[in-house]
């Protein structure tokens, strides 16, 4: 059954396809013939997109073992070099792409 956060987000999505998704209500007839409804939810398109990120991240290789190896190998031969120029470009990429995301 969908969450409404529309006030939160103005978004109503079905979790199961994470797709947006109309409001649905269910209703019951109590004995008296008057009609009950009850609540309904809905999940928001970033609770289904956390839904998607949980599932790729589940799938993937948490450590390399053969990098950790080839690293481990340079390291007690001596022979492990650090690019400090390589790592300066791509800490600035990164600020880069932050700042740009940010503005957006």
């Amino acid at each position: 059954m969908p969450i409404d956060l529309r006030p939160v987000t103005g978004k109503v999505i079905d979790p199961a396809t994470g797709k947006p998704a109309a409001l649905r209500t269910s209703s019951t007839q109590k004995a008296d013939g008057r009609i009950a409804e009850s609540d309904s939810v809905a999940l928001t398109d970033t609770a289904a997109r956390l839904k998607q990120a949980q599932a790729a991240l589940a799938s993937a290789a948490v450590i390399d073992a053969e990098l950790v190896a080839r690293v481990a190998a340079m390291l007690q031969a001596g022979t492990y070099e650090i690019d400090a120029e390589h790592i300066a470009e791509k800490i600035i990429e990164m600020e880069r792409q932050l700042a740009s995301k940010s503005e957006q």
